[in-house]
């Protein structure tokens, strides 16, 4: 496993034991594999982004605020905190071009169906079977999709 910095560490570590606090369910909720996913990359790019060092206090006050959230759950304080989650995301999509995992094969879908929605007259016509162009397009979409999740992620651009 690569070793980040002390930060990082620091971290990891606190995530790690609010997960353990949290349990499963409520990890999902504050999404904190994404949050420990967010915080490596933010730590990788600190060093080029004056950006990503500004954000590293952010969540570091973020998970001083988590312990408060931990021992006192509220809506308000979730709907906060899933909010810079999603501020942190933002910025590592929009500077460093990162994308979340399933990206492309969710738009794959999306486009897959609108193509197979236009061929499935034609091909529905004259194979009496007005499914097969949808069926056709989603399949294409996810082949798509999940090859460039593939490639996204060998060239280290998913968050």
């Amino acid at each position: 496993m690569e070793v980040g910095s002390q930060w990082y560490n620091r971290v990891a570590t606190e995530i790690g034991q609010h997960q353990m606090t949290l349990g499963e369910k409520g990890a999902k909720q504050y999404k904190l594999d994404l949050l420990l996913r967010v915080a490596r990359r933010v730590d990788e790019f600190s060093d080029i982004c004056s950006e990503c060092q500004a954000l590293k206090q952010e969540i570091t006050s973020l998970m001083q605020e988590m312990s408060l959230l931990v021992q006192m759950p509220g809506k308000e304080g979730l709907k906060k905190h899933i909010k810079a989650v999603n501020k942190l995301v933002e910025h590592l999509k929009k500077v460093h071009k990162l994308v979340d995992k399933g990206h492309y094969l969710g738009m794959g879908v999306g486009i897959g169906m609108a193509i197979g929605v236009g061929l499935g007259g034609a091909l529905g016509a004259a194979m009496d079977n007005p499914g097969i162009g949808t069926a056709l397009g989603v399949a294409l979409g996810v082949a798509i999709g999940m090859y460039l999740d593939k490639k996204a992620r060998q060239e280290g651009k998913v968050i």
